[in-house]
């Protein structure tokens, strides 16, 4: 039986962000579905200040698909 976590430490979602290639400063939210990743990423102005849109942050969403796997026919 496989042991779920109960919480993630720093290291493991700065890892996690790294692995896939985002920088975790900007990542606000990842989700994982059916058709891939989702990431919620903070916007940054040219500074690197997060731009607030009201009280909140500004974020973009991007989504990373699944790689399609290629089946060959044996040769």
């Amino acid at each position: 039986m496989t042991e779920i976590p109960t919480t993630l430490t720093t290291d493991q979602r700065r890892a996690a962000c790294q692995a896939l290639g985002l920088a975790p400063s900007l990542v606000h939210e990842l989700t994982l579905g059916p058709d891939g990743l989702r990431a919620l990423l903070n916007v940054r102005d040219r500074e690197g200040r997060i731009i607030k849109h009201g009280p909140d942050p500004l974020t973009t969403t991007v989504h990373i698909p699944y790689e399609q796997e290629v089946t060959r026919a044996p040769a």
